[in-house]
């Protein structure tokens, strides 16, 4: 299989119902087409370089999958058909993956964060050890 990124730019006035429901059609049309999702990122709403269609912001949203050569264009068609969304971009990440590899890396990605936020760093360490010990005088003239 193959694995894509598409990201799209989504109008930024919708309401959260009907963005969840954007959302919701491009994940289920992806898997409709035989692919598979690896993640889903909401970059939410950011400045645009230029006007589109007089919105000079928008919703941008990154989906990461895999799947056969036939999943970007029937991806694409509809997007370019939904009034909804503004802008879009397909790119090949990769040429043959498997995409339970894929997954498996993301969970972990997930994972670090917490497991980086549970333990003191060693710099911290180093700091918090510090705290109790006097002040250094430090002066600006050489000698």
């Amino acid at each position: 299989m193959r694995n894509y990124e598409t990201i799209f730019v989504v109008n930024p006035t919708l309401g959260e119902e009907d963005y969840k429901e954007v959302l919701k059609k491009y994940s289920t049309l992806v898997e409709r087409q035989k692919g598979i999702l690896i993640r889903i990122e909401e970059w939410g709403v950011q400045r645009l370089a230029h006007p589109v269609k007089r919105f000079d912001k928008g919703s941008f949203v990154l989906i990461n999958y895999c799947g056969p050569s036939g999943v970007t264009s029937e991806l694409e068609r509809d997007l370019k058909l939904d009034d909804r969304i503004f802008r879009f971009q397909s790119v090949k990440v990769a040429e043959d993956v498997d995409p339970q590899e894929l997954i498996l890396k993301e969970k972990e990605k997930k994972k670090e964060p917490v497991e980086q936020q549970e333990a003191p760093s060693q710099s911290e360490a180093v700091v918090q050890g510090q705290e109790n010990q006097p002040e250094k005088e430090v002066s600006d003239h050489d000698g």
